[in-house]
């Protein structure tokens, strides 16, 4: 008689407990995001950081509710000075070597063997320190409810504070990750110059301007509620441009990532001017010149060699696709093109919108419209003619800009040793120096000289561009003739 198998019977394994999908992060998030944050949680700077932050506010907050129960101002100051100090000075500088680090360790192209675009690594790596500042952003949630039991707060201004910090931040944050793919150190490090101004800034604001920042907060008519939103708008576009300048420095040759920033430009520019000029037409215009002169950082210095490949989307549209893709294309001579036509669509929405450009009575708007894209367009052409002795057109470019910037101060001081208008006129073909001809001549004499310059140089730089404009056609017909062969061969 066989023997019977009395083996035991085992009960069916038991599902997972929910509080173990809690340990770990959830499989739709980006893994370049789940990899930094997991690193980023545990380095020292952070939980240093947190800690501290923590303990300051806990032990000033108490100490000060034991003195003073109605010192509901002097909480909020401390509140805000701590969480700018936190979010806006010592989280952005973080971003310093975010791309830079990888490049150094040769891990970027580890990275893009994973199907990890540039893109997908860049906004990891934001994301990852904006979820850090995230945590800081939750853990002063409960001191901004102690505050509200010490009386007079304005809930709803200092919420919307709270929350356009953490915007800012963003932004902070976006440019140090964006720069940190620089191969200059000084390029990288000029975030440092930036948080030593907020090291003043940010109490002053704080404890003396308060009020006054909060009641910048509070929207009482619908210009000033379009004109929040504008800020806002602008600080994204901001934010995301330097996200795109690390992607585009690490992205491979054949990946076009210049028509998106471009049509992204094309709407955001011209709906902030749009309104900002509904509430103050001066800010408009000095806000969206110190716009044009972010783009063109990128818009100027874009390599110009890539593959016919990137001709591809632009041919299935025929004639329309070729004469878009002489906007739309990376390089720095269709890059020069759209700045341009950029340039012009502003100037029509201003005619279109308000009097500034119209009156003729009035014309130190063109004037200063002529000086900023002389000066631009000069630094541009500029970065062309010397080009080969620098390492990239951006390096480049930003010395040049950086050169003529630096003429303002000198010309001051040799205006203050001799007459002002002589100085003016002798350096008159630099833009920077057109400045001071505005109150020392007559402005239809001004507007002569700094449109002819200004004009000048940008046809000089259309000279410049007229060589890459052609290699692009060339790269047209081999696109063309890939395409038929493709056909031909199905």
């Amino acid at each position: 008689m066989p023997e019977e198998a009395t083996a035991e019977s085992t009960p069916p394994p038991l599902p997972p407990s929910p509080l173990e999908k809690l340990n770990d992060f959830p499989d739709r998030l980006s893994p370049m995001l789940v990899k930094e944050l997991r690193q980023g949680l545990r380095t020292h700077s952070f939980v240093i950081l947190f800690l501290i932050l923590q303990g300051l506010l806990a032990l000033i907050l108490l100490t000060i509710a034991a003195a003073n129960p109605k010192a509901g101002g002097v909480v909020s100051s401390i509140i805000f000075c701590f969480f700018s100090f936190a979010v806006l000075l010592v989280q952005p500088l973080r971003g310093m070597s975010a791309i830079s680090s990888e490049v150094k360790s040769d891990t970027i192209d580890l990275m893009s063997l994973t199907r990890l675009s540039a893109w997908r690594i860049v906004f990891g790596k934001w994301s990852s320190i904006m979820g850090q500042t995230g945590l800081f952003l939750f853990a002063v949630i409960p001191y901004l409810i102690l505050r509200y039991f010490f009386g007079g707060m304005q809930l709803f201004s200092e919420l919307l504070l709270f929350f356009s910090i953490f915007l800012l931040s963003g932004v902070f944050t976006a440019i140090t990750v964006g720069l940190s793919a620089s191969t200059l150190a000084l390029i990288r490090s000029l975030p440092l110059f930036l948080g030593l101004l907020l090291i003043f800034i940010i109490p002053t604001l704080s404890f003396a301007e308060l009020d006054s920042v909060l009641e910048a907060f509070t929207p009482k008519t619908p210009s000033h509620s379009l004109s929040l939103i504008g800020t806002y708008l602008i600080g994204g576009f901001v934010g995301y441009f330097f996200l795109e300048l690390a992607a585009t420095a690490i992205a491979p040759s054949s990946e076009n990532r210049a028509t998106r920033k471009r049509l992204i430009s094309l709407v955001v520019i011209p709906l902030a001017f749009a309104a900002l000029h509904t509430v103050e037409p001066e800010m408009a215009w000095f806000v969206t010149l110190l716009l044009l002169t972010l783009v063109s950082l990128d818009f100027f210095t874009e390599n110009q060699d890539y593959p016919s490949v990137v001709m591809r989307p632009f041919l299935r549209f025929g004639p329309l696709g070729s004469f878009a893709a002489r906007f739309l294309t990376p390089g720095w001579a269709t890059g020069t093109l759209f700045h341009l036509s950029l340039t012009s669509l502003i100037i029509l929405l201003s005619l279109a919108m308000g009097k500034e450009l119209r009156d003729p009575n009035n014309l130190s708007a063109w004037i200063g419209l002529g000086i900023v894209l002389g000066t631009l367009y000069l630094s541009n052409l500029l970065g062309q003619i010397f080009q080969k002795k620098f390492s990239s057109r951006l390096v480049a470019y930003i010395i040049f800009l950086f050169m003529l910037g630096l003429l303002l101060p000198l010309l001051s001081i040799l205006s203050s040793i001799g007459e002002v208008e002589t100085v003016a006129w002798a350096f008159c073909l630099l833009p920077p120096a057109q400045v001071f001809l505005f109150d020392n001549g007559e402005d239809s004499t001004i507007i002569l000289v700094t449109w002819i310059t200004a004009g000048l140089y940008i046809f000089g730089c259309m000279a410049y561009a007229f060589k890459p404009l052609v290699q692009l056609s060339k790269l047209e017909r081999e696109e063309f003739d890939s395409l038929d062969n493709e056909a031909n061969n199905k």
